[in-house]
């Protein structure tokens, strides 16, 4: 694994930041063996009604009694979990099976080996780890996460999981029409849920300064000259940051697929029109996202 982080080091905030601790190593916080078999028996659980309301309570009491953080892992992913102020984060730990199943298999499935993955809006890493473990030693990542708690987290996940040969670059900015600083508005009991727009955190004030870049510029200075697949998950601000590299692309740098986050009632822009303009057809649609496929021709 070849990772290059590309970030602006941030002190410590005096807004209620969570402590983060990327100083020790993957497996200082294994949990207690109670709790591992709590952990197992939820992530097996079945896909059904009666298994999600078992997973559900393993998880509350999980959470409720183990101390934080937890050394864990989901399928082949191994991560630092974060429980407390992160939803992505507990549904994966606990029911791994029924977190954007449709959209990692996307991936697993029609990844190329050797290809390029974007994630716009990694958070702490469970896209680009899943793009990673199908990527090889010319496979290459990029993954944008501005939210500075949401980044160190990222940055320690990649390095708990060995055996990855792709080279990884991770960003802590994000992605929008114009390079400027942004201000993030941060989602206390959500990491995820932080957004360049208001409503993530309608009812709180806090808020980080964060660097945005165009997506085209960024591009040419990792000098990526081809995208296999782009996922993109920003609270509301996707069509900021993808319509003006629809606009503008090249038709050999657009992407084969597009995944995004359904948020089409923040958009101010009809990014669905922009990429049907392009070419873009919509394969699928699942609870949270909708997937577009660019037929090769």
């Amino acid at each position: 694994m070849i990772c290059d982080y590309s970030f602006r080091r941030l002190h410590q905030q005096t807004n209620n930041m969570p402590v983060i601790d990327t100083s020790t190593n993957y497996g200082t916080y294994t949990p207690a063996p109670i709790i591992r078999r709590l952990i197992r028996l939820a992530q097996h659980c079945p896909d059904n009604w009666p298994g999600n309301q078992l997973a559900l309570i393993i998880r509350k009491l999980v959470r409720k009694t183990a101390a934080m953080p937890l050394d864990s892992q989901a399928g082949d992913i191994q991560m630092r979990f974060y429980l407390h102020d992160n939803v992505s984060e507990r549904k994966f730990l606990f029911m791994p099976q029924r977190f954007d199943p449709a959209e990692r298999e996307l991936i697993q499935q029609l990844l190329p080996a050797d290809g390029t993955f974007i994630d716009i809006g990694a958070n702490v890493g469970i896209y680009t780890l899943t793009a990673a473990r199908v990527l090889n030693h010319q496979g290459r990542i990029l993954a944008f996460e501005p939210n500075p708690p949401a980044f160190a987290r990222l940055q320690f996940n990649i390095n708990a999981n060995p055996g990855i040969s792709a080279r990884i670059t991770l960003l802590q900015e994000g992605v929008s029409d114009q390079d400027a600083e942004f201000e993030l508005q941060l989602d206390a009991s959500n990491l995820g849920g932080s957004s360049l727009k208001s409503r993530a955190a309608a009812a709180s004030t806090q808020h980080v300064s964060v660097r945005c870049r165009p997506l085209l510029q960024v591009l040419m200075e990792q000098n990526i000259t081809r995208m296999d697949m782009l996922k993109i998950d920003i609270e509301g601000a996707e069509d900021i940051a993808l319509a003006p590299f629809l606009q503008q692309a090249d038709d050999s740098l657009l992407p084969d697929y597009i995944i995004i986050e359904r948020s089409e009632r923040d958009w101010q822009i009809d990014l669905h029109a922009l990429l049907q303009q392009r070419g873009y057809r919509q394969r699928l649609e699942t609870r949270m996202n909708r997937i577009f496929q660019r037929p090769k021709t």
